[in-house]
């Protein structure tokens, strides 16, 4: 892969995952409570996450890829909490776990991580 086709996956990561907030934010005030929970919470079904997996460690990439890696669980994990207080028709608890400390540190520390990977390709 080229390292224009390696930044471009990696902006289109952070783009993705930052369009989650608003995504659950929006499904918790109309209480759409058919959410994927089931999906969001696993880190390997996303497109990012997708390609994460079928990355090749080597000695250019293992420190950001094995960082990435646990970040972006972290942030399915929380995600996914969100989602399943949706899915059971607790929207006030979700916006308050969306605005919370798990939610907003995982989200802003993968999107930072992503960042620094992408600069240094």
């Amino acid at each position: 892969m080229s390292d224009d086709a390696f930044r471009d996956e990696i902006s289109e990561a952070i783009r993705a995952h930052a369009a989650w907030k608003h995504r659950l934010q929006t499904a918790a005030l109309n209480n759409e409570t058919d959410l994927p929970v089931q999906d969001i919470c696993r880190d390997d079904r996303c497109r990012f996450g997708k390609w994460l997996a079928g990355v090749i460690p080597n000695e250019r990439n293992r420190s950001f890829l094995n960082s990435v890696k646990t970040l972006h669980s972290d942030f399915h994990t929380a995600a996914g909490l969100v989602a399943q207080q949706i899915a059971d028709g607790n929207p006030t608890m979700a916006i308050a776990a969306l605005e919370g400390s798990a939610y907003t540190t995982s989200s802003r520390e993968l999107e930072a991580a992503l960042a620094d990977w992408q600069a240094q390709v």
